[in-house]
C-alpha cells in the first residue's frame, strides 16, 4: 500500500464524521487540547475524567475501559479508540464483552509505504495459529477495504541459519508453515526469515511474536519516525488501539471513523 491508501481513508473519515468515544485516563492539558485537530475527522466523545476544561463532549467514569466498551457493545457510539486507558484492563474489557480473543494489528507508515504490522502486544502472536489468523484476519480487514493483500512473514533468521540452534530452527520452521497456509487459504505470502528489510512494499508483516512485534513498532514509530494510524482489533466492531506513546490521536480517530463507515456500507 503507499501513501494513497492512507488519504483515501482520510477522505472517507471526512465524509462520514462518526460518533467516536475515545478513553482518557489521568489526561493532562496538553493531551486534551491534542484532541482538538481530531475533531477534523469524528464527533468525539471523551470517557473517563478530562482533569481539566474540556470544550469536547464527555462521560466521567471510575472506569473507563469499561464504560467504552459498554458504549460501543450498546451501540451509543459509532467505534472507539483506546486513547491512553491502561492497555491491559481496556483488552481485557474488550475480550470479555465481545466474547473474542483479542488480535490486532498497527497501521503503520513510512517514507511513502503504508502497511499492517502485528502481533504488537507482547502477551499475543505466541503460536503459529494465532499469527495465521493475524495474517488471515489483515488480509479480510484489507479486502473490506477494496485490496487484495500481500503478506511477509518474519522469523530468527535466514533459511541457511538453520542448525544454529533450536531456538533458531523453531523459529524459522514456523515462518515456512505459517507462509504455507496462508498460501492454501489463498493469500500471497512469503517468509522472509529475519530480513526485514525485504518486505517494503508488502501491505502485512507479522513479527515472530508479540514481544518483536512491540519493538518493531516503538523502533518505526519513536525512533524512525513512522506515522501510527491505530492498530484495529480485528472483529466486527470498530475498536482501534492507540499506544500511549504518542503525542496525539488524530490517526486511530481517523481509522476508527473511516471503518466505521466502509462497515455501515457493508451491512
Amino acid at each position: 500500500m503507499d501513501s494513497n491508501f492512507v488519504r483515501s481513508l482520510q477522505e472517507k473519515a471526512r465524509a462520514r464524521h462518526a460518533r467516536i468515544g475515545i478513553g482518557i485516563w489521568n489526561a493532562d492539558t496538553e493531551l486534551i487540547a491534542s484532541l482538538q485537530s481530531a475533531t477534523e475527522y469524528a464527533d468525539l466523545l471523551l470517557v473517563g475524567d478530562p482533569c481539566c476544561d474540556c470544550a469536547l463532549d464527555y462521560v466521567a467514569c471510575k472506569e473507563p475501559w469499561k464504560e467504552l466498551v459498554r458504549l460501543l457493545a450498546e451501540g451509543e457510539i459509532d467505534g472507539a479508540v483506546r486513547g491512553n486507558l491502561p492497555a491491559g484492563r481496556t483488552m481485557r474489557a474488550v475480550a470479555e464483552q465481545f466474547q473474542i480473543r483479542v488480535r490486532r494489528l498497527a497501521l503503520l507508515e513510512l517514507s511513502g509505504w503504508a502497511f499492517l504490522l502485528g502481533p504488537v502486544g507482547i502477551d499475543e502472536g505466541e503460536t503459529v495459529s494465532d499469527r495465521l489468523e493475524l495474517l488471515l484476519g489483515g488480509a479480510k480487514f484489507l479486502q473490506g477495504m477494496g485490496l487484495v493483500a500481500k503478506g511477509a512473514v518474519l522469523s530468527g533468521g535466514r533459511m541457511e541459519d538453520m542448525g544454529r540452534c533450536e531456538r533458531v530452527d523453531r523459529s524459522l520452521l514456523e515462518g515456512e508453515l505459517i507462509a504455507a497456509r496462508a498460501e492454501e487459504a489463498g493469500l500471497q505470502a512469503r517468509h522472509k526469515g529475519i530480513l526485514i528489510e525485504s518486505c517494503r512494499g508488502d501491505d502485512i508483516v507479522i513479527a515472530p511474536d508479540g514481544i518483536c512485534g512491540n519493538l518493531i513498532f516503538r523502533t518505526l514509530l519513536l525512533l524512525c519516525k513512522a506515522s501510527s494510524y491505530g492498530a484495529p482489533v480485528l472483529m466486527d466492531k470498530v475498536f482501534v488501539d492507540s499506544s500511549r506513546a504518542r503525542g496525539g490521536f488524530d490517526g486511530p480517530v481517523m481509522l476508527a471513523c473511516s471503518m466505521a463507515g466502509m462497515r455501515e456500507k457493508r451491512d
